[in-house]
């Protein structure tokens, strides 16, 4: 499943971004340009921890681009990361692995019912 981005027209300057099913595939310029980065919010059902990266790029690769970002969260579980005034960013690129080193590659593994879903809001 890719990103869906939803951006809400003259009522606010905000998008939410939604993936049901993030994977090692790099989904390249998120929002379509420029923004700030408010909240990152991984709902894993997985067996084990997930690592979604974001990198401040139109484009990146798994397991070579650095991520200027990353989130951990264990299996089984659902955080929110919350970002006070946000960070700005000239374009987001993410995907999620199953391992934190940079050069990690491996799609998390799902199985069944197993998900791990990605909302992202920027402004």
């Amino acid at each position: 499943m890719a990103f869906v981005t939803t951006k809400f027209d003259d009522a606010s300057a905000f998008k939410i971004a939604h993936n049901a099913q993030i994977t090692a595939t790099v989904t390249n310029n998120l929002t379509s340009g420029p923004g700030v980065l408010h909240s990152v919010k991984i709902e894993n059902t997985n067996n084990a921890a997930v690592f979604l990266k974001i990198a401040n790029s139109i484009t990146a690769t798994a397991g070579t681009t650095a991520p200027d970002w990353q989130f951990s969260v264990p299996a089984a579980s659902t955080y929110t990361f919350q970002i006070p005034g946000g960070v700005a960013f000239d374009a987001l690129s993410c995907w999620a692995t199953e391992q934190a080193a940079q050069n990690n590659s491996t799609n998390p593994s799902v199985s069944a019912n197993e998900s791990i879903k990605v909302t992202i809001v920027t402004g």
